[in-house]
């Protein structure tokens, strides 16, 4: 919250420059309280001056520290004027005999609200920026998707060229039999390789540039005829 500029009301006098504080940032009691999560009635007896409504001094200083702290005002000014006013009523004459009763003091009482803010805002980004690394570095170690549409798995051919077509993942290396396939900007490849007669194994490799590849095997067969012998007369 932004600095608060006010004037100097008399000495001993806490409400107004309450009410003034308040009210410089357009915040009713009940809607501070519900900040400050500090119980209106306390608010209005701080800032009527009604020290009877109070609870005891110790506990009622912290509490208008933390509604003090909250408007990023002077917290001394102000404690120095709730001090001034329990004396001049005689409720307090010796600061150093007072001793707080045990109680719980909520995390609300004890923290200021735009600190809280910052922290959660930093974790907040903390765990976005985290999770954003966790992820692209899992995208990463992922193998990438491997499709063959050709040739199929055992196919015989009676042509020695073959051609080897499939999809990977745009942006991955393919190789066929080590020789490398170019991939399109759709991740389609096609690659021609000439087969000797026989069985001949095609081992196909999608690979990310830093992460685990793919591989893929498809046999085909070449079935060339034999030449016809001149009839032997």
């Amino acid at each position: 919250m932004g600095f608060v500029t006010k004037r100097l009301n008399a000495p001993g006098r806490l409400g107004p420059d309450l009410i003034e504080l308040r009210e410089g940032v357009g915040l009713t009691v009940e809607e501070a309280a519900g900040r400050t999560k500090i119980a209106p009635s306390v608010l209005k007896a701080l800032e009527n001056e009604d020290w009877a409504d109070l609870p005891d001094p110790v506990y009622a200083e912290r509490l208008l520290k933390s509604y003090v702290s909250f408007f990023g005002a002077n917290e001394s000014y102000y404690l120095h004027k709730f001090r001034e006013g329990l004396e001049a009523r005689e409720i307090v004459r010796d600061r150093s005999t007072l001793l707080p009763r045990p109680m719980r003091i909520g995390a609300h009482e004890m923290a200021v609200t735009p600190r809280i803010l910052a922290a959660l805002g930093f974790m907040g980004f903390t765990l976005l920026l985290g999770g954003y690394v966790f992820a692209q570095a899992r995208a990463m170690s992922v193998a990438p998707p491997l499709e063959l549409f050709a040739p199929a798995d055992g196919e015989k051919v009676d042509d020695p060229l073959v051609v080897v077509k499939g999809k990977t993942l745009p942006g991955s290396s393919v190789t066929v039999n080590g020789a490398p396939a170019v991939v399109g900007d759709d991740g389609m490849f096609e690659y021609r390789l000439n087969v000797p007669r026989g069985t001949t194994v095609i081992r196909i490799v999608a690979r990310r540039r830093h992460g685990n590849e793919s591989a893929a095997a498809r046999r085909v067969i070449y079935d060339r005829p034999l030449p016809k012998q001149p009839d032997e007369s």
